[in-house]
Formats: C-alpha cells, structure tokens, sequence
C-alpha cells in the first residue's frame, strides 16, 4: 500500500470524524532540560496538525523552572522553608551554618532572581558585569567555588547557574528531597518496584503541589474557556505527555489528573515516550490507567492513529503497540508481536488476528512512513524562554547546555543495533529508518526563521555517515547554513574526507561510545572497529578541528580490574594527545532489552546470572551476579577524569588517584598511536 493510500485507508476509520471534534494539547511535564526543548511533543504536535487536527505543544520543564526562580516562586519557596525546618536538627553544624546562610541572604536572592533569569535567557548582557562585581549578591556553597577569587564578566554565566543549582540544593533540602533543577522523582521511578511511591509523589511532593498544579489549573481552566467561546459542539481534549525519563513520571501524573478535575470524561489521556517505552515495556500493574487511559510505545505514531481510530467509533482489538485496561480490570497489550512484550498480561496482535494481518501492518507501515517524514517545526515555541546555562568550562560539555539547540534526527534507530549493552531488542535502537531529508530541511528552515536559532543537535542513535553528508552538501547552499553536531560511531567511515567535507559545511562537534577503550573490550562489548580504527577516526575529526566527547563504561561483565585500568590509561591518553576533548564514564547496567540479556535468554551466556526482577511495574535494570565488584572503581574513574578533562591534568597518572589493591596500567597506549600513524 503506497504512502498517501495508506493514509486515506487510517483517516476512513474514524480519524476524519475526529479531526473537526478534537483539540489535541501535547505537554512536556517537568523537568527535563531547560536550555532548548525535549523534541517529542513538537513531533507529535507536527504530526496531529498534518493530519488536520487542531494541536498544540507546552513544555511545562521550562514553565515549571520560571515558576521556580522567580520572585514570587523563591518568596513561596522561602516562607514553606522557614516553616519546615522549625525544629529540625540538621545532620551537622556545617548544614545548620549553610542553611541559615539561605535565610540570612533571602533578600539578595529575592531582589536579583528575575534579572539573572533575565540574564540566563540571553537579555540584559549587562547584568554579567554586576555580577562580576559580585557586591550584593547571595553566596551558596556552588556560587562560592565558581566566584573564588575573583570573577570576570566571562565568568557571570557559571555564577548564575551555580546559583541556580545552590537554590535547588536548598529546596531539595527543606521542602522536597525529588526536586533537581533537571529532574524530579529520579530515584523513585528508575526500574521502580512499585508504582504507589511515585503516585505520591506525584500528590504529595512539595514543588509539584505547590508550584506546578496551580501552573496547570490555569492552563486547563484558559483552555476549557477558550474552546468553550468557540462553541465547538461536543469537542473532545486529547491529552499527549511525553515522559522521556523516570523523572518526568510524576509530573504527568499530576497533569493527568489536573486535565480530568477540569473536563471530566471530556479528556482522553495518553501517555508515551522513552520511559514507557523502556521502562513500563512488561507493565502489568493495573493502577496506573486510574491515570491514563492508553500508554503509547515506540515511536508514537502508529500508536495514536490507532487511539484516534478507536476515539472514532474502531475496536479497542485494532489498538497498535498501545496498553490499556480493559473492562474486567486486566492489562492489555494490543498490537505487540510475542517477542516484543515477554509479560503475563493478555496481549492482543492488531484486530485480535496474527501479527502479519493487514491490520497489523496497515499500523506498522503508517508508523514507518511518518518516522521518515514528519520532523518538528516547533510551532508557537516561545525559545527565549531558555536558559543558556553554563555547568562546564569544557568546550566540548558546555554544547549540551548553553545555547539553545533545535533537535531533529537524521534516521530512527541505529545503522550498527549490535553492542552488547545496548538496548537492541527495542524499536528505536533495531528498526532503523532514514529521514525524508527534504522534509526535515523544509521543518528546520521553517523553526528557524521563527525563532532566528541556526543551530541543529541531531539527536540520533548514531548520526549515519551518509546522511550527515547529504545534509551538509544542502546546508552549504542555504544564504544561511546551519551549525550542527550530534552522536556518533567512531567507525572507519569517518575518513579525513568525510571530517573536512562535513566540518566544511557546519559540522562542529560529536559525541560517541568508546565503551572500553581496550583492545580486548572493543571485541566484548561488540563495538564493530579496533583500537586503531578509533584513534584513526578520532585523528580525522581532530584534523579539521571538531570537538569530541566520548562515552566510556567500566563493570562490564567479564571485565576484568586490569583491563578497567588500562582503559582508563587510554581514555587519559587520548585526552593528553589532543585527540579527545572529553568524556564520562558510566558504570555497566545489565538491561532487559539489550543484547547480553537476549543472549542469556537463549543460553548462550550462562555465566551473567541476573537476578529475576521482583516488579509488576518497571522492569528494565537488571541486577547480576558480580556487579558490586566495580563499585571501589566509581570514585578514583569519576575523580581521574574531572582533573583530566575539566583541568586539563592529563599528565597526571591513574595511580594518583587509585587507593586499596586497584592495579594501576599496563596498557602501551601510545604503541596503539603509533600503530594508527600517529606520533
């Protein structure tokens, strides 16, 4: 069935109906990073509006941090404060001091918060030469180490989000220990054991009750009255949240049930992104659709044009990658093939029938399609919102964070999909899908000359070679070209070329997995190049000067402390040579969905050992037998690697920083250079 037929067949089934008698709200609840916007909901957005429904897109993580540091937020914040450490016996006189510090400086952070938020959007460049000056300004413990001493106007920035981060310490200390300038109730929700903790939080938590509610009071009573003046008869709300990550849970939660006090059974809710797709992938716990009517998987599409359907008169059975609860109370996996849910509760293919049935890939090829054509245009996005927050004197890490990005992705899923750590066996990592490059220019041209921003981050699994070449051959011709970065594999496609020919045409930076920078951890965590593919690759970015970060891993199954202290040597190495600008070293989580775990399932590694989740709601970190034994490795890693990559100590040696029996190197790191055709 061919694209615009394919179209025409899903609209006949209800969504035509729909498109006169629905207004679609997609929310982007709190907080996720406040720079530039988390792209989901813009590409849901663009979606429905292409599909003639009336849409819009809010991304309350950024509405949610102005309603925070602003005068009135810090006034509310201050007066719950005083009220709540009545009494308290703090753990050590240091706190005590430090937080009597707040409340001695209480009129500093009231009188200078909106002109440093100000500032931090990118207005009143003047304000940095106040804040060098520094006289009258608040002091937290963050503040403190960036001033020093003494502060240049260049500095102001990192003292402005030092402060930031000094007032979210306090807050997480008084009144609400899951707030974090960019996350909320991390901790509960990561692979939670139980939905009620987050369910609470989502009640009961300090700044979502107090703060963000009221937020979301008046955005629902504004649009209830705006869309009752227009007297659309029998008009329905479609609520989209996009939760990404754990920390985004309560917050649509607490959406959620803003959105049904407001307009009852008017409003069908639907809940998607990374984390429910990820996380909530074997979900059998029932409570959570008290919630949301529908939690959507993978890449959205399919799923919504199935919810619409049923929305328009179509059978709950035809539902596509869509769980809901039925009237019996059970949970319900509609239009999973076997292999992709792998849980006790009923599961249904696409119209109840086998998953090769037309309805079935009537779905998964809408699905296709739209992942290949419909690229954000970021509509009605007001970008001086953000924050050009600055956590980093690393040129490399300050690309995340101080300069507000538009975000597209060059290709769904990645070309390679075969690292053992990775999630693999899901659909945004194993179904790869190039984008409509004419489509996502045209979208990209149109945000643009909105918002004035020329900056793209790709945000893909793994930028493909091909078309990262392909885009900046257009991007050359354009009277203004964009400036772009994103992920990357470190493989040998990325010649001395391929660098200067996409450095030439606005490439300035990429990110990549170097996992563990050891012969032997190349071959076992399966990253398709050697050791000296990779210092050949990264030779080539460096030759036209793109910036580089790396990923770096450590506890890998089967590795041992010898080979975790050799790669560390190496990562210190490439740092020293110029040719990595920086990097973080995260420590091994066993998933379920990823290639070690599928390949344990098949007996094919019987020495990992997991341990089976005790979890009828978030399963997806996996523990296993032996993961504690890298633990006494975090600390000296995480240590070595601040004083190398934000110091630039990187004659310092590993040993330095080793305590116990760790061993230190043995790795000839620069014979690999040497073997590359370096030094």
């Amino acid at each position: 069935m061919t694209g615009a037929r394919l179209s025409r067949a899903v609209h006949r089934v209800g969504l035509g109906r729909y498109t006169r008698t629905m207004h679609a709200l997609c929310i982007q609840p709190p907080l996720v990073q406040l720079n530039a916007p988390y792209p989901a909901v813009w590409y849901i957005d663009t979606w429905l509006r292409d599909r003639g429904i009336t849409s819009s897109a809010i991304d309350h993580s950024i509405e949610l941090a102005h309603a925070v540091f602003c005068r009135k937020g810090l006034e509310t914040v201050f007066s719950a404060a005083k009220i709540a450490l009545k009494g308290r016996k703090h753990p050590d006189d240091e706190t005590a001091r430090r937080i009597q510090n707040y409340f001695d400086d209480e009129p500093l952070y009231l009188a200078m918060i909106d002109s440093m938020m100000a500032f931090l959007e990118g207005g009143d460049p003047a304000f940095a030469h106040r804040l060098a000056v520094g006289a009258g300004m608040p002091a937290g413990m963050r503040s403190e180490a960036v001033f020093g001493d003494g502060m240049g106007s260049e500095d102001a920035r990192a003292f402005a989000t030092a402060t930031l981060s000094d007032l979210s310490d306090f807050i997480s200390y008084a009144l609400d220990a899951d707030f974090g300038v960019v996350r909320y109730a991390e901790r509960l929700s990561q692979s939670a054991p139980a939905f009620a903790p987050i369910l609470d939080a989502a009640q009961n938590g300090w700044v979502i009750k107090t703060l963000y509610r009221p937020l979301l009071r008046r955005l629902f009573d504004s649009l209830k009255q705006e869309r009752s003046s227009k007297a659309v008869d029998g008009e329905q709300l479609l609520l989209l949240l996009s939760i990404p990550f754990p920390g985004c849970l309560a917050g649509a939660i607490a959406a959620a049930a803003e959105a049904r006090l407001v307009f009852g059974r008017r409003v069908t809710i639907v809940a998607g992104g990374g984390y429910i797709s990820t996380e909530l992938r074997f979900l059998e716990e029932p409570s959570i659709f008290n919630i949301f009517d529908y939690l959507a998987y993978d890449a959205g599409f399919g799923a919504l044009a199935s919810i619409l359907d049923v929305l328009g008169g179509g059978p709950k059975n035809a539902l596509f990658h869509v769980r809901y609860r039925d009237e019996t109370g059970k949970v319900i996996a509609s239009g999973f093939q076997d292999t992709e849910t792998r849980i006790a509760a009923d599961t249904q293919n696409s119209e109840g029938r086998a998953a090769d049935t037309p309805g079935f890939t009537e779905y998964s090829s809408l699905e296709s399609e739209d992942i290949s054509r419909i690229h954000p245009d970021y509509y009605g996005l007001d970008f001086s919102r953000y924050l050009r927050l600055f956590d980093s004197p690393n040129p490399m890490q300050r690309l995340w964070n101080d300069t507000p990005w538009l975000k597209y992705r060059l290709a769904y899923g990645c070309y390679w999909h075969r690292c053992a750590f990775c999630d693999t066996q899901l659909d945004y990592i194993k179904r790869y899908k190039a984008s409509d490059l004419d489509r996502l220019i045209s979208a990209a041209l149109s945000a643009a000359q909105r918002s004035g921003l020329y900056g793209i981050h790709f945000v893909d699994e793994a930028m493909p070679v091909n078309m990262v070449r392909a885009f900046a051959a257009r991007n050359a011709e354009f009277a203004r070209p964009f400036t772009f970065w994103g992920n990357v594999r470190f493989d040998k496609a990325w010649t001395d070329e391929a660098c200067a020919f996409t450095a030439e045409r606005g490439l300035v930076a990429v990110s990549g997995g170097i996992e563990i920078a050891t012969r032997k951890g190349l071959q076992i965590v399966d990253k398709g190049f050697s050791m000296v593919d990779l210092v050949r690759t990264l030779a080539s970015f460096k030759k036209t000067g793109i910036l580089i970060h790396a990923y770096l891993i450590y506890g890998f199954p089967g590795q041992a402390d010898q080979d975790i202290a050799d790669s560390a040597e190496m990562a210190r190495v490439l740092l020293a040579e110029g040719l990595v600008d920086s990097a973080f070293w995260h420590k091994f989580v066993l998933t379920r969905h990823s290639a070690m775990y599928t390949a344990w399932e098949r007996g094919q590694r019987p020495e990992l050992e997991p341990i089976p989740p005790v979890s009828n709601f978030a399963v997806n970190d996996l523990s296993f037998k032996g993961e504690r034994q890298s633990d006494r490795w975090s600390l000296p890693l995480d240590n070595a690697m601040s004083a190398w990559a934000d110091d630039g100590e990187t004659d310092r040696p590993l040993s330095s920083f080793l305590a116990g029996k760790l061993p230190k190197p043995r790795i000839d790191a620069l014979s690999i250079l040497r073997e590359a055709g370096l030094g």
